[in-house]
């Protein structure tokens, strides 16, 4: 049987003074469950004539599985011959062919920085319009018009389809050993 995944919104107007008051809260279920709360918030919002709204969550693969598709996701396997193909067209002229070029004298080398860096600075460029320096402007458009799965797959090409792993936690410290061992001294 296939799974149906429903994130659902629902909200809760009155049309008394305190309406602006009122909580919102955001569900997410899975499977049948998600079928019987469906059916049940759509019947209490009839019953009670209060306004709901009931969202269904993207297929993964349209927004690779996350809800509000922010960000790139680690977990996804980006194709680096598709980000060669959108680095030439997109970034090239100004960050040079690999990266290697200082995109007119004033932002550091692609080559220098590291994925979560270039991940960061395109969200600066894409929401904080104070963000980036003289030549903001010329990568705001071309960030404005890049996904962020476009993104994840220029930073494939860029540093390797290894480099996202950061955002799985695969990286994490691990707990210090207390017990001693050949050449370690503990006070």
């Amino acid at each position: 049987m296939k799974f149906v995944r429903f994130s659902l919104l629902a909200c809760l107007f009155t049309f008394s003074l305190n309406a602006a008051d009122e909580p919102s809260y955001i569900f997410e279920a899975k499977g049948e469950f998600a079928k019987e709360l469906k059916s049940l918030v759509e019947k209490y919002s009839k019953d009670e004539n209060i306004s709901i709204n009931v969202y269904e969550k993207a297929p993964e693969t349209d927004s690779g599985g996350k809800f509000l598709n922010i960000g790139v996701d680690g977990k996804r396997k980006y194709s680096v011959e598709r980000g060669r193909e959108l680095y030439a067209k997109n970034c090239a002229s100004c960050h040079g062919e690999d990266g290697n070029k200082r995109a007119y004298g004033a932002s550091e080398k692609l080559t220098k920085i590291s994925a979560e860096n270039i991940e960061a600075a395109f969200s600066g460029y894409l929401n904080d319009p104070e963000y980036g320096g003289n030549m903001r402007n010329l990568m705001k458009t071309v960030a404005a018009k890049t996904t962020y799965k476009d993104l994840g797959a220029i930073i494939a090409f860029l540093k390797g389809k290894d480099a996202l792993l950061y955002k799985d936690g695969v990286q994490e410290n691990t707990d210090v050993s207390t017990t001693p061992t050949q050449g370690s001294y503990l006070k």
